[in-house]
């Protein structure tokens, strides 16, 4: 059963750079990282491999960008774990979101379809070489965008409410504050179910300086996913409208 290792485009354009930004608000080493991760790929041959079908581990996202009002439908696939090797399926396997085949990005080796605004539920299908079929449907059970507000507070521990429903059962919610740290973006997480909001206490933020700072929510829910022996995962993720805000001391 053949999975063809693909090396690693090590050449990236601004929109897929943006993209990886928009889509993924989490620290901002992750993209440091990912690029070396990919410049290692790129080392490696270009041939193909046999591959056992039951160790293809898949990862399943459906997310949604407030900034860009979009929905990422997005797979991709690893050798035996999450921490494998990507794998780029034969041309014999078949991959469908809502019964459309996805396009593969061999930037970032994963699959994704793209639709203009929000969509909460999505249903990938994967057959693979040996005809097993796994049919996941993906949601985001709730949304979350940020108050009316305009100054937060680096000294003084407050309570920060999101619009939005209170937290439940398999959901953690981030805000993210974004001071232009060059090593990583601070978050604040809270999973705490019935929560419906967070505080943001004194030593959160102290490596910020004061001035102007984007904030945002994001929010994710863990969907139960069918895979193979080696397992899958599969996360709905919502991501808030930025904020312009006042990072001051009282």
């Amino acid at each position: 059963m053949l999975i063809t290792f693909r090396r690693v485009q090590n050449i990236f354009s601004l929109t897929q750079i943006l993209l990886l930004l928009l889509s993924n608000m989490r620290y901002s080493f992750i993209l440091t990282s990912a690029i070396f991760s990919i410049l290692i790929f790129s080392c490696r041959k270009e041939d193909s491999e046999k591959i056992n079908q039951d160790e293809i581990w898949a990862d399943y996202r459906l997310i949604y960008s407030g900034e860009l009002d979009s929905t990422y439908s997005r797979v991709s696939f690893k050798h035996k774990e999450k921490y494998g090797e990507s794998l780029k399926l034969s041309s014999k396997s078949r991959l469908t979101v809502d019964g459309n085949e996805p396009y593969f990005n061999g930037g970032f080796m994963w699959y994704q379809s793209v639709v203009k605004g929000f969509d909460s539920l999505v249903e990938f299908t994967y057959i693979d070489l040996d005809n097993q079929t796994y049919k996941n449907t993906l949601q985001i059970p709730n949304t979350i965008e940020l108050p009316n507000i305009d100054t937060i507070y680096k000294d003084s521990s407050i309570y920060f409410p999101w619009l939005g429903n209170s937290i439940q059962e398999g959901e953690v919610v981030w805000l993210v504050v974004d001071g232009g740290l060059e090593d990583k973006i601070p978050y604040i997480p809270v999973d705490s179910i019935g929560n419906n909001g967070l505080y943001i206490v004194t030593d959160s933020l102290k490596r910020l300086s004061l001035g102007d700072v984007s904030i945002h929510f994001e929010r994710w829910y863990k969907n139960s996913v069918n895979g193979n022996s080696v397992g899958s995962m599969g996360y709905g993720h919502y991501i808030s409208k930025k904020k312009q805000v006042k990072l001051v001391t009282n």
